[in-house]
């Protein structure tokens, strides 16, 4: 695949936030994702594309928002994407805005994204997930 089918899927993929289905119908069966700053546990890891339905399914109903990508690097590698993002939208419990920015490592193999690695403030999100005066 070229990097601007690639890109494609990408934008598909972000297009369907909101809907776990949709999402996972352009991962492949074994799809990983990784979070390296998402939990103070350490990097977060999921594996396989039911596994992480599951978990979209579960975010999507805390959190309600658009991804906008704002720039994507060239890569010598056609099946790897890197591009900066941005998301705007509500976390749903408390109605608090939820804004943040990313950058991400997008692989794809088949026409598929078999792989993410992304960076965000998880701050951001704790902040707007907290309670009330907390």
């Amino acid at each position: 695949m070229s990097s601007q089918s690639n890109l494609e899927v990408l934008q598909s993929v972000f297009d369907a936030m909101g809907d776990a289905d949709a999402v996972v119908a352009h991962y492949t069966d074994d799809y990983v994702m990784e979070l390296p700053y998402a939990s103070t546990d350490g990097p977060d890891r999921t594996e396989g594309k039911e596994v992480v339905r599951e978990r979209l399914a579960g975010a999507f109903k805390v959190f309600r928002f658009t991804l906008h990508i704002t720039e994507v690097y060239p890569c010598v590698d056609p099946d790897l994407v890197i591009a900066e993002y941005t998301s705007e939208g509500e976390v749903i419990p408390t109605g608090r805005r939820y804004s943040n920015r990313y950058i991400g490592l997008w692989r794809f193999r088949d026409g598929k994204v078999c792989f993410t690695r992304e960076y965000l403030n998880p701050e951001i999100a704790r902040a707007a997930m907290a309670p009330a005066g907390g």
